[in-house]
C-alpha cells in the first residue's frame, strides 16, 4: 500500500501537477489522521472494555462478601432477638414471681448469654486501596463505602459496648445461678442450658438483679435496632449492585 502511494506522488512530481500533488498530499495526510483517531479509538474501546469487565468482577466479589455477610447478621440477630426476650421473661419473673418451672430455667441461662458478629470485610479492605475506584457509579461507590465504613462499623462498635456491659451481668449470673445442660449426652452445641437459680426468692427481690436485667433488655434493644438498620442497608446495597450489573448488560 505504501508503495502505491509513492508511486502516485512520484508520477505526480515528474509531471509537474502541483496542484493535484498538493491535494493528493491533502488527503493522505487525512488517510493517516483518521487511520490514528480509528487505532486510538480501538484501543479507548479495548480500554473501557476491560474497565468494564474488571468492575463488574469486582463487584460481584463485593456482592459475594456482602451475602455471606448478610447470612450470619440475620442469623445473629435471630440469637439477639431471643436472647431480649429471655431478658423480658425474666424482668417479668422479678416483677410477678410466678412459680419456678423449666422453662424458666432456660430463660435465665439465655438472659446473659451475648452474640458475637465481626462482618466480613477482606474484599473490601483489598479493594479500597485502589480496584474500588473502578466502579463508575459514584452513588453505588459510596453506598458500599457506607456499608462498610458506616454499617459495619457501627454494629462492630455496639457488640463491643454491649460484651463490656455483659460482663457485669456475668459475675451476678456466677455466683447466684447454677448451669445445668439439659440434655445428658456429649454434644454440648445443639442443647440448651439451665440456669438455675439457687435462692429464686432472693434474685426476684434484689434490687442489684433487676437494675442488671433491665440494662440488659435496654442494651440488647439498641443492639438489635443497630442489626435491623444495617441489614436492611446491606440488603439495598446488594439490591442496588445487582440493578447496575443488569443495566451495564443491555449497554
Amino acid at each position: 500500500m505504501i508503495k502505491f502511494f509513492r508511486k502516485i506522488r512520484q508520477k505526480l512530481l515528474a509531471e509537474s501537477k502541483f496542484s493535484a500533488y498538493l491535494i493528493y498530499a491533502i488527503g493522505e495526510i487525512f488517510l493517516v489522521v483518521i487511520g490514528i483517531l480509528i487505532a486510538l479509538q480501538i484501543n479507548n474501546w479495548n480500554e473501557s472494555r476491560k474497565a468494564s469487565i474488571k468492575e463488574t468482577k469486582t463487584l460481584n466479589i463485593l456482592k459475594s462478601e456482602m451475602v455471606t455477610s448478610l447470612m450470619e447478621l440475620k442469623q445473629d440477630q435471630e440469637s439477639n432477638v431471643r436472647f431480649y426476650e429471655a431478658a423480658l421473661n425474666v424482668y417479668h419473673y422479678i416483677r410477678e414471681e410466678p412459680a419456678l418451672v423449666d422453662s424458666m430455667y432456660i430463660e435465665f441461662y439465655k438472659s446473659v448469654q451475648f452474640n458475637y458478629s465481626y462482618p466480613n470485610k477482606a474484599v473490601y479492605e483489598t479493594l479500597k486501596s485502589g480496584d474500588l475506584g473502578i466502579v463508575k457509579s459514584d452513588a453505588l461507590r459510596m453506598l458500599i463505602t457506607n456499608i462498610y465504613e458506616s454499617g459495619y462499623e457501627r454494629v462492630i462498635r455496639k457488640i463491643t459496648t454491649r460484651r463490656n456491659a455483659a460482663r457485669l451481668l456475668f459475675p451476678y449470673y456466677k455466683k447466684h445461678f447454677i448451669t445445668k445442660k439439659i440434655a445428658e449426652d456429649n454434644d454440648w452445641a445443639v442443647y440448651d442450658f439451665y440456669g438455675i437459680p439457687n435462692d429464686y426468692a432472693f434474685i426476684t427481690n434484689d434490687p442489684e438483679y433487676e437494675a442488671l436485667i433491665v440494662e440488659a433488655i435496654r442494651g440488647r434493644k439498641i443492639v438489635m435496632d443497630d442489626f435491623t438498620r444495617t441489614i436492611k442497608d446491606v440488603e439495598h446495597c446488594i439490591a442496588e449492585i445487582d440493578k447496575y450489573l443488569k443495566a451495564k448488560q443491555y449497554l
